[in-house]
Order: structure tokens, then C-alpha cells, then sequence
């Protein structure tokens, strides 16, 4: 039996689409925020820091799959991109 939080799901998507489907974008169509390292050379941080930059390469690759709708020039989340990742929503919904 496979324990599936040690799954990379954005792995398996990328294959799997990656096999069916031809690429749209020939680039990534994911815009980025501007993060900033408060914690850079401290362990977990450092590790944190490279998991998130592969997850966000993954999700760029994936990007180039999907067609943007109409008068969008690349995928975005606005409100996530302005709170930014120290200031995340702790609301219990």
C-alpha cells in the first residue's frame, strides 16, 4: 500500500498531461510574486525554500498546458500574490 503524502502530485500531473497533451504556451504563463528570504542558511528554512522553488517549477511547466481564458496574459492568484507567504489567512474557514 502506498502512503500517498509522500506522492508528488504535481509530478504525476505533469507526467501524465505532459504524455496527452501538447503544450499550448511555449513558455510558462505562471506569474510569480516577489518573495523575500527572511531566513536564508537556517536549515529548515533553506529546505522549505527548495521544495517551494521546485513545486513552483513544476507548476510552471504546467502552466504551459492549459489554456489562459480570454484577455488574461498569465495565471495568477492576485489576492495570494499580495498577502505574500508571511501573512497567509489563519481564518478557520
Amino acid at each position: 500500500m502506498a502512503n500517498f503524502d509522500l506522492i508528488d502530485w504535481n509530478a504525476v500531473a505533469l507526467g501524465a498531461i505532459a504524455k496527452i497533451r501538447v503544450p499550448v504556451y511555449p513558455g510558462p504563463r505562471l506569474l510569480k510574486g516577489k518573495g523575500k528570504r527572511t531566513a536564508e542558511g537556517k536549515k529548515g528554512a533553506d529546505a522549505e525554500h527548495e521544495r517551494r522553488k521546485g513545486e513552483r517549477e513544476l507548476n510552471q511547466e504546467l502552466s504551459r498546458y492549459y489554456q489562459l481564458p480570454v484577455n488574461r496574459v498569465a495565471w495568477s492568484c492576485p489576492a495570494l500574490l499580495l498577502k505574500g507567504k508571511h501573512q497567509r489567512n489563519r481564518s478557520s474557514m
